[in-house]
């Protein structure tokens, strides 16, 4: 099951993606230590603050970050928690200064039997992107955008079956929004589905499931229902290279067809490391898979691209580049005014960290945007960079 991952990377108004896999990582790299605390501090400069191609609206935004971890073994259970809590200031639109945060947590259990599972919980609160939905207005208004998710699965191996699993999973999802333009695009999703793992070997899986999902929209009860049969398939190819795979046959009020999902991660250890995902799904599903550059409806199919790089240059210094693409067409969309539109965007970043010291880092990182669509309102083109001072504490 996918958690909720940390809320896509607005240019001019969230934490760079350099920042928070440094967090993640010095979160993971001491096993000796099961907790961590810590504090960042950034200025960043942004050329589109609105994200609009009319009139320039550049500005220079600063973030101060407190972090805290814990990733523990309770028996045969493990607890984990990451948050978050930033404070961020802008230089000249100061009706813009917001605080946000963002939760994840969670625990994996099992008995002594053949039974476990997992329950987990995330949030998070963050200044909403001025223009990336066709069917509102960009808008120049403060508008904080609060996401959570609660979820978890139940796993019974059979008796006499041992390469079999059977899986049950349900996840909430819920978005709002503080302006009320943007009621339309708040949404309550609950999914349910119930299926078989056949574990071949330890380094194939293979999975069957059948899906449901229900979702309305609270202010003016506009309801979706949507069924999936899923054929999942996960292959470790090596101790460093992982694939993780779905196909799905989708029906739901909006589309009938294929959709589907596939992860891959390489690290071949030493310097460098290589996380791939591409997907073909609403966007909401999207965003849960963890694409940063995608848009969030919930009943419009699209195709997104994202992979990111990182390279060790040294034993203290870290490079790590990103690529982001994302393609929606669709006929007869009146927010786009055509008969076939577009709406396709665009991300690439660079960054670089230096280990100063055991336990600060330093680091800066550049993110750009282009968003291409048929109606004029919604392209423009947008950059981010910026540098940072972070220390942690285990």
């Amino acid at each position: 099951m996918n958690r909720l991952p940390r809320h896509r990377l607005a240019l001019p108004l969230a934490v760079p993606l350099s920042l928070l896999a440094a967090t993640s990582a010095w979160a993971q790299s001491d096993q000796g230590s099961p907790w961590y605390l810590g504090a960042s501090l950034g200025h960043y400069y942004t050329n589109n603050v609105y994200r609009s191609n009319a009139a320039a609206n550049s500005d220079r935004l600063t973030s101060l970050s407190l972090l805290a971890g814990v990733d523990t073994r309770l028996g045969r259970q493990r607890l984990h928690a990451d948050g978050r809590f930033n404070d961020n200031r802008y230089q000249d639109n100061s009706r813009l200064d917001n605080r946000g945060y963002s939760l994840d947590t969670g625990i994996d259990w099992e008995t002594a039997g053949n039974l476990s599972g997992n329950v987990d919980y995330t949030t998070a609160r963050t200044l909403a992107d001025f223009n990336s939905n066709t069917g509102i207005a960009p808008t120049t208004e403060r508008n904080l955008q609060t996401d959570q998710s609660l979820g978890g699965a139940v796993r019974l191996g059979l008796p006499g079956l041992s390469p079999f699993t059977l899986e049950g999973t349900f996840m909430r999802r819920q978005r709002d929004y503080s302006l009320a333009l943007w009621e339309p695009q708040e949404y309550r999703q609950n999914t349910s589905s119930l299926g078989l793992l056949y574990n071949a070997s330890s380094a194939w899986r293979f999975g069957v499931a059948g899906r449901y999902t229900k979702g309305r929209v609270p202010v003016n009860g506009f309801e979706w229902d949507r069924k999936d049969i899923d054929l999942t398939a996960f292959w470790r190819a090596t101790g460093a290279s992982s694939l993780n795979a779905r196909l799905s046959r989708s029906t739901s009020d909006t589309f009938t067809g294929l959709t589907g999902a596939l992860n891959w991660t390489w690290s071949p250890g030493g310097r460098w490391s290589l996380n791939t995902k591409l997907s073909r799904d609403t966007g909401v599903e999207t965003y849960a898979l963890g694409i940063n550059n995608g848009l969030a409806d919930f009943n419009r199919v699209q195709t997104a691209f994202q992979t990111q790089f990182n390279y060790r240059i040294t034993g203290k210094l870290t490079a790590q580049a990103g690529l982001g693409v994302t393609r929606l067409s669709r006929d007869h969309d009146i927010a786009l005014g055509g008969v076939r539109s577009k709406d396709n965007s665009k991300q690439y970043s660079l960054g670089l960290a230096w280990e100063a010291l055991r336990n600060v880092t330093v680091g800066c990182q550049y993110t750009r945007l282009d968003r291409d669509t048929t109606d004029v309102i919604y392209s423009y083109n947008a950059y981010t960079a910026g540098c940072y001072v972070q220390g942690m504490i285990r």
